[in-house]
């Protein structure tokens, strides 16, 4: 249903490996809402905590809390937090499956955190192909995508992206062509290490659930594979007209781009 003058916090991470090709995510908050999902959120940091020990200022990222061992993947500041009284790391983060089995738990209880947020969007592009060039012009699309969102619901919206440079200035120069008369997308995406984020932390755990979803590895249990379809079906984003699915545009369905307000929409992507 469109609510005329909404408007949202989109938070943006990419993911992708040699095997997968690149990913951009974005999770979508709604101005009036971020308040609210906030709070969920910390609520779920709060649980991590009193049962873990596990404070709000350690970063969640999801590659590294999966690994097997995670201390080998988080720098000395961050490890500093997450110590226990006679100064040893708590058990969740020890090498070992029981802790590793649990990390998998918790994260599974963070996505469906996330998939729980009332009127939250999330939208995942993708392309199989692995270059720098490939990636960037999948930033475009990603755009596109999240444009034809807006427009439906006649809404706005700014960026921040994970990270604290735009080396290049290739997200700038996207933004920059969006059609100032048509676009819904305000101003240059900002840039923020997610580590001093709670909101690119979640939109870093739904990508790493994209990513699992595409890769399908037949190694991983089925349930966690899919975690991206089941747990957070509530809040993709999908074409009009479809009301379910993965819908991971680029991967799921080829998206018409004739209608983006964007100068370099029809600009084919390069190997």
């Amino acid at each position: 249903m469109p609510y005329s003058n909404r408007s949202y916090l989109i938070y943006v991470d990419d993911s992708g490996n040699e095997n997968v090709g690149w990913l951009w995510t974005a999770l979508a908050h709604p101005a009036e809402l971020w308040t609210d999902h906030l709070r969920r959120w910390l609520g779920f940091r709060s649980w991590l905590y009193a049962r873990h020990g596990i404070p709000a200022n350690f970063e969640l990222h999801a590659q590294v809390w999966l690994s097997a061992e995670p201390a080998k993947g988080t720098d000395e500041a961050q490890l500093g937090l997450v110590g226990d009284p006679g100064g040893h790391l708590v058990d969740v983060l020890r090498r070992g499956k029981a802790q590793r089995r649990l990390r998998f738990e918790i994260y599974e209880k963070a996505i469906k955190t996330i998939g729980s947020m009332p009127d939250a969007l999330l939208f995942t592009t993708h392309t199989p192909q692995t270059s720098g060039p490939a990636k960037f012009a999948l930033y475009d699309d990603l755009l596109c995508f999240i444009e034809d969102r807006l427009r439906r619901e006649h809404a706005h919206a700014t960026l921040v992206v994970d990270g604290l440079h735009d080396g290049g200035g290739h997200l700038r120069a996207a933004h920059r062509a969006l059609l100032i008369g048509r676009r819904h997308v305000l101003e240059d995406a900002s840039h923020r290490s997610s580590a001093d984020s709670q909101l690119l932390q979640m939109a870093d755990l739904c990508a790493y659930a994209a990513l699992q979803s595409i890769q399908n590895k037949t190694t991983v249990d089925v349930r966690f594979r899919q975690q991206y379809e089941t747990t957070l079906a509530r809040v993709i984003a999908r074409p009009q007209d479809v009301d379910e699915g993965r819908c991971i545009r680029g991967c799921d369905y080829g998206a018409d781009r004739s209608d983006c307000p964007s100068e370099r929409a029809r600009i084919p992507q390069q190997p």
